[in-house]
């Protein structure tokens, strides 16, 4: 478990180094968040609340000497009342709360930016730490521990190696007091250890390499700095309040990778505390006799012509052999062959089966095979041969191996594999006390059931109803009693004796309709004196001259227009009156 135990560890600290620098600039931020809500929120116009102290305090950066300091107070009070007087605090009060933080933000990365750009020329920068130099100082450590740890690991990886081939190969090892078992344990663990150091390795060489950049960013600023502030007594702050503010940023990267530096040799230590907890004690007789046993730890890379030669080897055989799905890989049929990924770390499947657990590194000299798309290495042609004829079995007994040494599974990078540890891997916040089972993992999630998981399929005979399979039964037992039921269908065995009864329709009678025609007379009315001539006695009246399709007048004409028409009321005297002359304009074209 010592592996496992170290696993865990690594794991959850070693990808969140982010998060911890996060954390770490927070806790700065959160030592000065008092003061600068204190001046931020103030809506008084009183002076009192932006003395200089308390201001400088509030601009003054961490990273640029402790602020309780009273001579870094005076040199960060000076360097603020250089670029923001007195006369500007009525301004700055007016703004708006946004606006106010924004604005200390500048001032404090100008007030830094000075006093170090005032430590370079030699009159200022008290208590500021020379971060340059706790770098260097930093890294030369660390690499040095990992220089002697990893050359300290590779040595006992040689050693286990050569003790584990004399331990099987050997008839005379029987008798030694060397346990196999917890010899195999001790290399898985060296092996793990070896990945862990060359992986902190990588970090400290891309450390090395930031620092050299800063390093010269931040001489050249300085060197700009001089130049333009050289022989004057007023400069543009254009020109020398950005440089100011790069020098600052530039300080700040230097105080992160310093932190980066330190968390990263606090996980050396940890894993270096395991390491010495974990020790093998082998007698100084079998270390003589596995001597000869010693190989190097990693194969030596040959020429793209000898690993072609090589895998050609095992295309004959698997040609020869008949087997299908696999396939050879070289430098032949590949491009950036080296860098290509391989299943189990690069590890040799067929080894870590026939030899009970013995990690290997496969050698991609001989070729790599490609199963179901995933590539595979061996330490030699033979296992190769081996694996190709049951690939399947091979595959199998590595996940059961790993399902009794869990060990195995970060060492061979079988996470697809265990679902559980694959969510624990991809989950990179959890902290070490979580892993460890000291608290219970919980988080916020949401699943969504398949609409259809099983294929669609509807049955058309399928009936849920009880009567409808009663019905069906009953059918089924009439079916026995009939003497042609061994030749009934589906459709012959509906024809049965049945009776119906019906009514015969009633005798109804229908009416048509028949068509006709009428004729109306047409309505004529004739207006006498109309114009109303004053020199006649004659009054206005309505003569009828409505005429029925006989050519007499209509026989429901009534004479004139109302009662009290006129002298001659009825029908007879209207017809004389229309007879006396001819019938006016008007009455001729039908008004």
């Amino acid at each position: 478990m010592e592996t496992v135990k170290m696993q865990v560890f690594f794991d959850t600290n070693f990808p969140v180094q982010a998060d911890f620098l996060h954390r770490e600039k927070l806790a700065h931020s959160n030592a000065s968040a008092p003061i600068l809500r204190e001046i931020v929120e103030v809506k008084t116009k009183t002076i009192a609340v932006y003395d200089g102290e308390g201001f400088a305090d509030a601009t003054q950066s961490s990273h640029a000497g402790n602020p309780t300091d009273i001579r870094v107070i005076r040199e960060a009070t000076a360097a603020l009342e250089s670029v923001f007087p007195q006369s500007e605090l009525s301004t700055f009060i007016s703004l708006s709360r946004a606006e106010k933080e924004a604005q200390l933000n500048g001032l404090a990365q100008l007030v830094s930016g000075i006093r170090l750009f005032n430590k370079q020329l030699g009159k200022g920068g008290e208590g500021i730490d020379n971060l340059p130099e706790l770098c260097a100082n930093e890294l030369r450590d660390i690499s040095t521990k990992l220089n002697d740890e990893t050359a300290e690991t590779e040595r006992l990886i040689q050693t286990y190696t050569a003790v584990i081939d004399y331990v099987d190969k050997s008839p005379r090892a029987e008798s030694t007091e060397v346990s196999p078992t917890r010899l195999r344990s001790a290399l898985v663990f060296r092996r793990q250890y070896l990945m862990y150091l060359d992986a902190l390795q990588e970090q400290i060489t891309r450390s090395r390499t930031t620092l050299v950049a800063l390093s010269e960013r931040f001489d050249e600023t300085v060197r700009d700095l001089k130049n333009t502030c050289k022989a004057k007594t007023a400069v543009p702050v254009d020109q020398v309040y950005p440089q100011f503010i790069a020098l600052a940023n530039l300080w700040s990267s230097w105080h992160d990778e310093l932190f980066l530096l330190a968390f990263r040799r606090g996980i050396l230590d940890t894993i270096m505390g395991d390491s010495r907890n974990f020790e093998m004690k082998i007698p100084d007789e079998v270390l003589s006799a596995a001597e000869s046993f010693k190989q190097d730890i990693e194969p030596p890379i040959l020429s793209e012509p000898e690993v072609i030669g090589r895998a050609s080897e095992l295309m004959t055989a698997i040609a020869v052999g008949g087997i299908k799905g696999v396939e050879v890989i070289h430098p032949g049929n590949a491009t950036q062959y080296y860098r290509l990924p391989v299943e189990y770390g690069g590890f040799c499947p067929y080894t870590l089966i026939r030899r009970d657990g013995l990690v290997l590194p496969g050698d991609k000299n001989n070729g790599l095979v490609r199963y179901r798309d995933r590539l595979f290495a061996f330490v030699s042609i033979d296992g190769a041969k081996e694996f190709v004829k049951f690939p399947d079995r091979y595959i199998e007994g590595m996940l059961e191996m790993a399902k009794r040494s869990p060990d195995f599974v970060q060492l061979l990078h079988l996470y697809s594999y265990f679902p559980t540890v694959e969510a624990l891997e991809n989950a990179k916040s959890f902290s070490r006390q979580r892993l460890l089972g000291q608290m219970s993992m919980v988080s916020e999630i949401g699943t969504q059931v398949d609409t259809h998981i099983v294929d669609t399929y509807i049955d058309p005979k399928y009936q849920w109803n009880e009567w409808e399979l009663r019905r069906k039964a009953l059918m089924l037992v009439n079916l026995k009693t009939k003497k042609t039921h061994s030749a009934q269908t589906d459709q012959s065995h509906f024809r049965r004796e049945s009776e119906t009864q019906h009514y015969e329709p009633k005798t109804q009678n229908t009416q048509t309709m028949t068509s006709s025609s009428t004729s109306v007379p047409r309505k004529v009315n004739f207006l006498q004196n109309l114009r109303g001539d004053p020199k006649s006695d004659a009054k206005f009246r309505v003569i009828d001259l409505t005429i029925d399709a006989d050519g007499g007048p209509a026989p429901y004409g009534g004479g004139g227009y109302g009662k009290g028409c006129g002298p001659g009321q009825g029908k007879d005297h209207k017809v004389m009156e229309a007879r006396k002359g001819p019938m006016p304009r008007v009455a001729q074209k039908g008004v």
